[in-house]
């Protein structure tokens, strides 16, 4: 009975977390549905937005670090979180999530055509300005590596087995792609080796702060 507390626990933080990451999304993404509703001046609702941002990405983190307190296995998150080691694999993992991008593209869709998810996100970059490129350079990979990486492995993938190393990386990167596409067209398959990717340097690194960098670092070349 125990255990079974404990996982939900773990999965109602996970629909916490997401819906967080919604919150925040909705003051980046649509900043004028959020003025109309609220009437502040410009000002005002940038600095309620960094406000606001602070608060939720601390909250997400919490959640995180709560399950790591409660049973870690892995041995996530353990100090130093820097050293040269897992820094070049973080850069391995940015060649590597470009490289592997591009190829699927192309073998999806030979370059020419952009999924339904790249078409509504080209969309919304119109109407948000500089706060779109704020929310997918930096928000968006800080909550999506530490609910899809981070706090899905603590729920799903506990014990420190080889199987669960591979397996996890798999099912994580679905996960990922599939909240990316969830009509389950052929880019799936291109935000799956995407989700991989991220899942792979995260479990060689044992911390969130190298997937993010990658996850960032791969998000930014795309504004380039």
């Amino acid at each position: 009975m125990r255990k079974l507390f404990h996982y939900l626990g773990n999965i109602a933080g996970i629909i916490l977390a997401l819906a967080a990451y919604s919150v925040l999304q909705t003051f980046y993404f649509f900043p004028r549905r959020i003025h109309k509703l609220l009437h502040l001046n410009v000002q005002i609702q940038c600095v309620m937005t960094a406000l606001i941002t602070v608060i939720l990405l601390a909250v997400v983190f919490w959640l995180y670090k709560r399950q790591l307190r409660e049973f870690n296995d892995w041995d996530f998150n353990s100090e130093p979180h820097w050293d040269w080691r897992r820094i070049l694999i973080a850069v391995v993992g940015i060649v590597l999530i470009t490289l592997l991008s591009y190829t699927m593209m192309q073998l999806v869709s030979g370059g020419k055509t952009i999924s339904a998810n790249q078409k509504e996100l080209n969309r919304i970059s119109l109407q948000s300005g500089n706060l779109y490129k704020i929310m997918v350079c930096f928000v968006a990979p800080f909550c999506e590596e530490t609910i899809f990486r981070g706090m899905f492995f603590n729920t799903f993938f506990t014990r420190n087995t080889f199987l669960n190393k591979w397996v996890g990386i798999l099912v994580s990167g679905f996960v990922f792609a599939y909240m990316h596409d969830p009509r389950l067209t052929k880019f799936i398959l291109v935000y799956w080796v995407l989700g991989c990717v991220l899942g792979w340097v995260y479990m060689t690194t044992k911390d969130l702060r190298y997937s993010m960098m990658t996850h960032m670092a791969y998000n930014l070349l795309g504004f380039l």
